[in-house]
């Protein structure tokens, strides 16, 4: 058995401050939030493809679109044509691994065509902002921003899973 580690102590994960979380959650970082996301739309580059296994068998592809070199959202892909996935749907077939290269191709043109939604979501646990992301009229992703809706972070999944991909080459 470890022994119990105090809240200073390294390696433990200082508790939450949930009234830190409510004082942000405010009207007017919302609507900064959303500001942020729409000034930042156009530097978005197309980012890295990839495709993997989902743990149901399902072939996935996946892609991000970075600002200043750090992964701001991930968007999903049909494996079958490369067409752009709204957020909750997933693939539904084995895939073809040719249609990677569809979906590079297809990057580049998505930042010129996603529109920064009227509205945003405070996640608590992440301590920042959600602002969705449509692609003809549905929502595909979600840049997250500061709190404070002043700057828009990297998505830290995203982040993870380059790094895991970059480890795996």
């Amino acid at each position: 058995m470890t022994p119990h580690k105090e809240p200073h102590e390294e390696g433990h994960k200082r508790p939450h401050d949930h009234a830190a979380g409510r004082a942000l959650n405010t009207r007017e970082n919302a609507t900064k939030a959303v500001a942020t996301s729409r000034a930042c739309i156009s530097a978005l580059l197309p980012g890295r493809v990839w495709s993997h296994r989902a743990p149901r068998g399902e072939f996935e592809i996946k892609a991000c679109l970075m600002l200043d070199d750090k992964p701001v959202t991930v968007l999903h892909f049909n494996p079958e044509d490369g067409s752009l996935l709204p957020k909750g749907l997933h693939a539904l077939s084995a895939g073809k691994e040719e249609v990677v290269a569809t979906v590079e191709a297809r990057l580049k043109s998505i930042p010129q065509e996603i529109n920064v939604l009227d509205g945003a979501e405070f996640r608590e646990p992440e301590f920042c902002w959600a602002v969705p992301l449509a692609h003809q009229g549905r929502i595909v992703g979600h840049i997250k921003v500061s709190a404070d809706g002043a700057n828009v972070v990297a998505d830290k999944k995203t982040v993870d899973d380059l790094a895991r991909l970059e480890e795996n080459r």
